[in-house]
């Protein structure tokens, strides 16, 4: 089977592009055939497949590695067979692996760097080890660097359980890489953790030399250095290093498993120690986290600077120094890493549709909705208005023989493009409003109707199994939003008649209504009501009540799943747009009073903001105001703006970036356009790693909506004007534009798919 090409569809994996291939096979990025989000696919070479009895051991030992719930190990998602080959799926780590990360640093790691690597490998191979599980290729290629600089274990597909015996080596056969693996493993032995403890010491030798300790010009030679030889000195390579570093690495690389550390941790600790000790004189270089597989500057003897001496009294003082400022700072706050670390640490939460591969425009749509319009009829236009990652309603106007237009929604498989079986078109009643969106929640549709003049808008409500119309309920007036909260419909509603508050209204799936969440107050402050969709929060904003005399502002926050009051804070003054915003856990609040602190979708209060800080503006897309990934906080100084990544749980900042786009003010830096882990600032188009910081797409993205991301690209959508096509369809790289597509249909993106017309464009 010839490697794989973007866009291939294998084992439901839609192929984005290979990532690497060696002897065991290639591994790809790849879409998930349901879940919003790429996985790093390992398809094996076609003869572990054909092998029944690798094929049994792999199936087995790919579940017992899913099980493994570690942050130092790369999560193990599913695994199969399909076309004779064996695969699996992981996530998708962004970073390099030490093996690539050596080829660049040939002299081997700083000392300080090997040190943390190994620290953290260690307590993920005795996790593994602790529940029976060996790794049995720990190596440099299976150890990656990610960007946030934390190190992952990966690879755990030809692990075995511990205890059995030769059930995984069969008679004669090894796996893992000679160069690295422990005597009693070359011999067909039972193995238990300290077999991976020696590949580690083998590995830990090979990133503080940049060689390997034993080799040869054919397996047989290593196999017996591995066996027979003593571990050679990293000194030679390594004058810097001190000779205890030399007896740990031969205690974790002796030839008898009971002579070795009794855990990895223990190597791990003895090793740090030992690297401690290392002459303060110029080290290889190091790795730097923030660029995997790029390095970063040398390191001097800290007893000179330059050529002049520096007294290490001195250096003494100016310690002290250090740490006295760092006890006054907060260690936590001035730490440069701890950032980063804890954002290591957070889920990734998308915001907006996560797309497919981006990177080529579509030459073919995946399909095209079929046409079965009644005979004689003409048709007059086609367009998704909503669903999920299963099915999506269309909505096909035509004009019969005779009469006047007709409206029908269909329901329609999304992966398939056939209509779902057991439903038939729903017809709309024109006078009730023309059909602009639907959203879905378990196994049932809510669409609203617009109305035209002074009729009210209407909202239906369709079972999706059947297709029947379980309800038809008007509205106040206006339906401003319209979506899903767990198990119910929610909508946004504002009468069109005096006094004019609007109202949170929610229902079941069938349409009954449930008992009303609130209301925005008096009409002055009706735009300070919003509804948000991922975070399932609703925010009021509501004024003193003219009645009574004492009463003042206050700001509400409701959980739409529930309708509960999970926050009430009476206000001095109406807290403006820059007062408050939302993520997708939680809402960031500056009462006026207390610090600005962040709250849970309990309403639980879960750290403060940092001192000069306060709440961004509220993000939106296109007209609708989102959450983002992470709380969001701006400061200003000397007319330059700061915005910053918040963790949820401590009030670090994660990052921070100064703006100095024409388009941002001193004074506020609205957040436009999101996705996966995605920020844009302001209009001017850049976005960032809401986790990290980085910027991902420098340039200008221009006025539109945004329409998802791949992770690398995004998609937005805008109206041209003129003669010709009425929408454009654009994709966008830090690069510039990489392509575009014009239509008379906009664009719609739907659970990780753009709509186009009649066809599902990807």
């Amino acid at each position: 089977m010839p490697a794989l090409t973007p866009g291939a569809v294998f084992a439901g994996y839609t192929i984005e592009r290979l990532l690497g291939a060696g002897g065991m096979g290639e591994v790809y990025v790849a879409r998930h055939p349901r879940l919003p989000r790429s996985d790093a696919l390992k398809v094996l070479a076609a003869q572990f497949g054909a092998d029944d009895n690798y094929r049994r051991r792999f199936e087995r030992e790919a579940d017992l590695a899913a099980s493994l719930s570690h942050p130092g190990i790369v999560a193990v998602h599913d695994r199969g067979a399909t076309e004779g080959r064996l695969w699996i799926a992981l996530a998708l780590i962004d970073g390099t692996d030490l093996s690539a990360a050596l080829r660049a640093a040939p002299g081997g790691f700083a000392a300080g760097e090997v040190a943390r690597a190994v620290t953290e490998v260690a307590d993920a191979l005795d996790y593994a080890g602790a529940r029976g599980l060996i790794h049995r290729d720990v190596k440099p290629a299976n150890i990656l660097l990610a960007r946030t600089g934390h190190y992952l274990l990966t690879d755990f597909g030809i692990a075995r359980m511990g205890p059995e015996n030769s059930d995984l080596t069969g008679t004669g056969m090894t796996l893992g890489t000679i160069a690295y693996a422990a005597p009693e493993q070359l011999r067909g032995l039972p193995v238990d953790p300290r077999a991976d403890q020696y590949s580690f010491g083998v590995t830990a030798y090979h990133l503080l030399t940049g060689a390997q300790p034993f080799t040869g010009t054919n397996p047989v030679a290593v196999i017996m250095a591995h066996a027979q030889q003593p571990v050679p000195s990293v000194r030679p390579r390594r004058p810097d290093l001190p000779p205890a570093v030399d007896a740990v690495l031969a205690r974790a690389m002796a030839k008898s498993p009971e002579h070795r550390f009794p855990t990895s941790r223990d190597f791990a600790a003895a090793l740090t120690a030992a690297l401690r000790e290392s002459a303060p004189r110029l080290a290889p270089t190091a790795l730097n986290p923030a660029q995997p597989g790029r390095l970063a500057a040398t390191t001097v003897n800290p007893g000179t600077t330059g050529n002049r001496s520096f007294p290490r009294a001195a250096w003494l003082v100016l310690a002290v120094v250090a740490l006295l400022a760092l006890g006054a700072l907060g260690l936590r706050a001035w730490w440069p890493d701890a950032g980063a670390e804890e954002a290591a640490r957070l889920p990734r939460v998308p915001v907006t549709p996560i797309l497919p591969s981006l990177a080529q425009r579509p030459g073919t749509p995946v399909w095209t909705l079929p046409g079965d319009l009644p005979p004689g009829a003409t048709p007059s236009g086609v367009s998704a208005l909503g669903g999920d990652a299963d099915v999506v309603l269309f909505l096909r106007e035509y004009y019969p023989e005779s009469g006047a237009r007709v409206s029908r929604l269909e329901i329609v498989d999304a992966n398939t493009g056939q209509r779902r079986p057991g439903t038939a078109p729903v017809l709309l009643d024109g006078e009730q409003g023309r059909p602009l969106r639907c959203v879905v929640a378990a196994g049932s549709a809510a669409c609203e109707l617009a109305a035209s003049g002074s009729s009210l808008d209407t909202v239906v409500f369709i079972d999706l199994t059947t297709g029947r119309v379980a309800a038809a309920l008007p509205s106040a007036g206006r339906i401003e939003r319209l979506l899903a909260a767990g198990d119910r419909f929610v909508l946004l509603d504002r009468p069109t008649r005096e006094p004019k508050p609007r109202t949170v209204r929610s229902f079941t799936t069938d349409g009954r209504e449930l008992p009303p969440i609130g209301r925005s107050g008096t009409p002055q402050d009706r735009d300070t009501l919003d509804v948000f969709d991922r975070a399932g929060l609703a925010v009021f904003n509501s004024a003193p009540d003219p009645a009574q005399p004492l009463s003042t502002w206050e700001l509400r926050v409701i959980r739409l799943s529930d309708g509960r009051e999970i926050y009430r804070r009476a206000t001095a003054e109406r807290r403006a747009d820059r007062d408050w915003n939302v993520f997708v856990a939680g809402f960031v609040v500056d009462d006026g009073e207390s610090p600005a602190a962040i709250h849970d979708t309990d309403g639980n209060r879960t750290a403060d903001l940092p001192d000069g800080w306060r709440p961004s503006e509220r993000p939106t897309l296109g007209t609708d105001p989102v959450e983002t990934s992470v709380p969001t906080a701006i400061r200003t100084s000397k007319g330059k703006t700061t915005y910053a990544g918040i963790g949820p749980d401590t009030g670090t900042v994660l990052w921070k970036q100064d703006s100095y786009g024409v388009d941002d003010s001193p004074g506020t830096v609205p957040l436009r356009g999101v996705g996966t882990l995605l920020l844009t600032s302001s209009d001017n188009g850049r976005v960032v790693d809401a986790y990290t910081g980085d910027y991902v797409i420098p340039g200008v993205v221009g006025q539109g909506s945004v329409l998802g991301t791949d992770g690398t690209r995004i998609a937005v959508t805008r109206s041209t004007s003129g003669s010709g096509p009425r929408h454009r369809l654009e994709v966008w790289s830090g690069d510039g534009e990489v392509w575009h597509i014009e239509s008379e249909q906009p664009p719609v993106a739907i659970a990780g798919k753009i709509y186009l017309g009649d066809i599902r464009l990807l």
